[in-house]
């Protein structure tokens, strides 16, 4: 039996490595450095990857495009952030963001850039811009989408910063409306931090007990016992 001949350009595309895994691998290294408990909604949960197809992402040459200038943006951004100022590091990787996002923010990879390019703001602390950005990036993700519940949640960190209540707890409200996600959690714990603050106590103690009762292991949860308990 003869064996199929590989065609140079295959094996030069074969011995590329896998942009999804190195994007991917480069998100969640984002999300282990800058996460913390109380902000796991503050930073975009660059895992929303997997919110997406896999196959969809490289069905075109122009999707493949636009996730290769992503991750190109990304290592630009962690080499920048060496000074440990994110204002700076912003600073040196906003004209191709922008350039990205205006090429090619219809398209997937542009969506996720755009989540991203939203919490470089957030940590930069421009916050009109970083509003600016989750409010597109959730007007133009899917509903049910673990990434525009990133976006929402974002968006509602953002709110909080600019004093905006109101506003921030339409976004919680919306993630613990739609079907379960991983945000959802944090979501109910900034809604009874939220209502508490503006003097709806009963508010506060419902959805500080859905979130005992449906994420009991949460990192807060014996506070939120001892608050309910009086």
């Amino acid at each position: 039996m003869s064996r199929k001949k590989v065609s140079r350009a295959r094996k030069r595309d074969l011995e590329q490595p896998d942009e999804f895994l190195s994007i991917t691998a480069k998100l969640i290294e984002q999300v282990n450095r800058y996460r913390t408990p109380l902000a796991i909604g503050v930073v975009v949960v660059f895992v929303s990857l997997a919110a997406f197809s896999a196959v969809r992402y490289f069905a075109t040459q122009a999707e493949n495009r636009a996730f290769h200038r992503l991750s190109v943006n990304l290592q630009a951004y962690q080499a920048a952030g060496g000074s440990g100022s994110p204002k700076a590091a912003l600073e040196g990787v906003k004209p191709q963001f922008e350039s990205l996002l205006a090429d090619d923010g219809h398209r997937e990879g542009g969506q996720l850039a755009r989540l991203i390019y939203a919490d470089m703001h957030y940590r930069a602390g421009n916050l009109d811009e970083a509003i600016a950005n989750y409010e597109k990036a959730v007007e133009s993700l899917p509903p049910a989408q673990f990434a525009r519940a990133s976006a929402l949640s974002g968006l509602g960190y953002a709110y909080i910063e600019a004093g905006r209540s109101e506003d921030a707890i339409r976004c919680f409200e919306e993630i613990t409306n739609e079907a379960r996600s991983a945000l959802s959690a944090d979501a109910l714990y900034q809604l009874g931090r939220l209502y508490g603050q503006g003097g709806q106590t009963a508010k506060q103690q419902a959805v500080y007990q859905r979130l005992l009762d449906e994420a009991p292991t949460f990192v807060y949860a014996d506070l939120i016992k001892r608050q309910i308990e009086g």
